[in-house]
């Protein structure tokens, strides 16, 4: 009897991997082969799934995608309004060490000279699904102009990935939440 696979499972872990990789050795360091030794298997393993580099970094925007969207969702479903949005702001900023990972990929695989043209289109899904988000909270919130406000917000939490990554020291979590909470304040105005 074939061994069955759960391929969305596998797929996580080989996103794991890559995250780990770049992390340790930065983003260029991430082939087939480095991310199958991470993984203690062959590239085999990997080229099963995802057969090129740009694959499998597309892979590891949408897994961090995915994750980031089934968390806002879960906000969501929970909250309603200006506290939905305030969840919603404190969950796009805070920062672990897992999402500190996340973040520093992000960051530089955004400065990555020459990206394949399929990294770009996922990069730029994800940050427009998120974002797409923040606009249907902020129109919850009965805001007049819901896309520039969804903007401001979106450019907000973006900017904390630079930050974080540049000086995780500095902006500690405390300090990232903290200027979303002044951020959503400004776009509710007084409450």
């Amino acid at each position: 009897m074939p061994i069955r696979i759960d391929v969305e499972r596998r797929r996580q872990e080989i996103a794991e991997a890559t995250f780990a990789v770049a992390a340790r050795e930065g983003i260029q360091a991430v082939t087939l082969r480095s991310v199958a030794a991470e993984l203690g298997a062959s590239t085999t393993a990997i080229t099963n799934y995802l057969p090129t580099r740009a694959e499998l970094l597309v892979n590891a925007v949408d897994q961090m995608g995915r994750e980031w969207l089934e968390e806002l969702e879960e906000i969501r479903a929970g909250t309603r309004g200006p506290d939905a949005l305030r969840r919603l702001m404190t969950a796009a900023v805070t920062w672990d060490a897992d999402e500190y990972l996340r973040c520093a990929f992000w960051v530089t695989l955004l400065a990555e000279k020459g990206r394949d043209e399929r990294i770009d289109a996922q990069l730029t899904e994800t940050s427009n699904q998120v974002r797409a988000v923040i606009e249907e909270v902020v129109a919850e919130c009965g805001h007049p102009r819901p896309g520039t406000a969804a903007d401001m917000l979106f450019l907000v939490a973006q900017g904390v990935f630079v930050s974080i990554v540049e000086a995780p020291t500095e902006w500690t979590p405390d300090r990232v939440v903290a200027a979303a909470g002044l951020a959503v304040d400004a776009v509710l105005g007084p409450t």
